[in-house]
């Protein structure tokens, strides 16, 4: 009895595991078992639950299985394709072709071009197309209209594609897809009425151009199925477009920040979509510490952040953050550093009690580095004679790259206060003062306080501002 009693558990078990999976099959034009593979991923309210590479077998065949007791949009080589649980569906791959190009030289001399799709769509057998390829026909159109229109693209016609992808939603018979669907309708109508603002900067609209904001919300369940590039496009969009029917600037600089404050607000204010604050808003505040540093202002916002963040690993992740940028921010005490000049001479901070110190983190293979360091130097050379204010430049090369850094300082004739902090007898610089970036500019007064730990660049009047403001106040 014991037995027939754990033999029907396990087939329980079996059955309630088989008839909860969605089966993908499939093929693609042209390929073999030497084509290559493809990407799958499929996303929910706990984030990436599926992320797979799939092969083609020798006829450029292909099978998916998954268990899933829900609907979700599953990202087949970047195709969106809707899939119920259960369902066993058999699509088709556009074709991939490499194709070649001269790149310079003799004309036998060739290089291959990444592989690019013939079409911009994928098909469907034996099944209805409005449905599981519902998502990706509105991708599709949205971007067609872009490429047809380009110069010419007008609000009549963004408003018609709008309509006519609302008609197409219509024709599907599946609450829960239609539901999807409005939302990639929306965001993607929201988002092309931006890009429009963004080409015809001196344009006048009215406040029925932003009523779209009516439609989304933040919150809406179909944000889940967005890919982690999609959640960030969709916060930074909704963020902008808001500001501006609000009367703000598109060309403002807040709009395009990546770690925008405001961006932060927004999703600690509205939003509880739980993947949104785990993922999203980290990462905007990861992204603002790496370019600002920390600041007061920031501090009740990570407050914020960490007590509303579901995620243990996340929320752990925001206090070690918070930690570990508040111990080298504003009036805080500079760590000490010790590492070698050009001459192999080791030079601390301490060396320079007394002065104010204006450091200028670089690198010889730094573009941005080499744009801003000559008015460093030029800086370096209008106070040389001051004895209160100290300039250092430090050197981030690799101890491989150190030759590299003496040509350089040769070549340019640096012999001030140069050192190198690849080096190995170096102390750990970079990590105690978060260098995520360079260039990166630090001041530090004559108590060895940090002045700014992310000073403004040495070619913008607010790095000499600031040194002046310190020499006065000493």
């Amino acid at each position: 009895m014991a037995m027939k009693r754990k033999l029907l558990s396990l087939l329980l078990l079996f059955l309630s595991v088989s008839a909860f999976s969605a089966t993908i099959s499939g093929s693609r034009i042209g390929a073999n078992e030497k084509s290559s593979g493809f990407f799958v991923e499929a996303f929910s309210t706990k984030g990436r639950v599926l992320y797979k590479t799939v092969k083609f077998d020798e006829k450029g065949k292909f099978t998916l299985d998954f268990p899933t007791s829900e609907a979700l949009i599953y990202w087949i080589d970047n195709f969106p394709v809707y899939v119920l649980p259960n369902q066993n569906l058999d699509i088709i791959l556009p074709e991939r072709k490499t194709g070649a190009f001269l790149i310079g030289g003799p004309a036998d001399q060739k290089a291959t071009s990444p592989a690019m799709l013939v079409e911009s769509n994928m098909k469907m057998n034996g099944k209805s197309e409005i449905d599981n390829l519902l998502i990706n026909e509105i991708h599709v159109a949205w971007a067609d209209l872009t490429k047809e229109k380009k110069e010419t693209l007008s609000i009549k016609d963004i408003d018609q594609q709008y309509e006519n992808e609302v008609k197409l939603i219509n024709k599907s018979k599946e609450p829960g897809l239609v539901s999807t669907a409005n939302f990639y309708n929306d965001m993607r109508y929201m988002e092309l009425k931006l890009q429009y603002l963004r080409s015809h900067p001196s344009i006048k609209v009215d406040k029925n151009y932003f009523n779209i904001l009516d439609k989304i919300s933040l919150n809406n369940p179909a944000v889940n199925s967005l890919k982690a590039i999609g959640l960030r496009s969709l916060v930074t969009n909704y963020y902008t477009f808001s500001k501006v029917s609000q009367g703000a600037d598109i060309k403002e600089d807040d709009l395009a920040d990546n770690g925008s404050v405001g961006k932060m607000e927004l999703l600690i204010k509205k939003v509880n979509n739980e993947r949104l604050i785990n993922e999203q808003l980290s990462q905007i505040i990861i992204y603002h510490l790496s370019i600002n540093g920390w600041d007061t202002d920031l501090d009740k916002i990570m407050l914020a952040a960490t007590e509303k963040t579901t995620d243990p690993a996340v929320k752990q992740n925001l206090n070690d953050l918070r930690e570990k940028y508040s111990k080298v921010s504003k009036n805080a005490l500079a760590p000490d550093f010790s590492m070698p000049d050009a001459s192999g001479k080791m030079v601390s901070l301490n060396d320079f009690k007394g002065k104010i110190v204006a450091i200028d983190v670089w690198a010889t293979w730094c573009i941005p580095c080499m744009h801003s360091l000559p008015y460093f130097l030029k800086l370096r050379d209008k106070y040389k004679d001051n004895p209160n204010v100290a300039f250092v430049s430090i050197s981030t090369d690799n101890a491989k790259s150190k030759d590299k850094w003496l040509n350089f300082l040769k070549s340019k004739n640096m012999n001030g206060i140069d050192l190198h902090a690849g080096d190995e007898k170096s102390s750990s610089f970079e990590k105690a003062y978060n260098i995520t970036g360079i260039p990166r500019y630090i001041l530090i007064d004559q108590q060895g306080k940090i002045i700014e730990d992310h000073a403004p660049q040495a070619s913008e009047p607010g790095f000499e501002k600031l040194i002046e403001t310190a020499l006065k106040s000493k």
